[in-house]
């Protein structure tokens, strides 16, 4: 079960770093952009 958790929390990160290039590129959509927004608040990223 520990490696399921590590696995989605790996790929929460990586989501996060895809959305914040995609917003420092200017080309996010507005669902994107609220995904972004949902995974800052839920990773405790305070850089919005």
């Amino acid at each position: 079960m520990n490696k399921q958790i590590m696995e989605s929390l790996n790929f929460l990160i990586k989501e996060y770093k895809r959305l914040k290039k995609k917003k420092e590129d200017k080309s996010i959509s507005s669902g994107e952009l609220e995904t972004l927004k949902q995974l800052e608040q839920y990773l405790g990223k305070n850089n919005v």
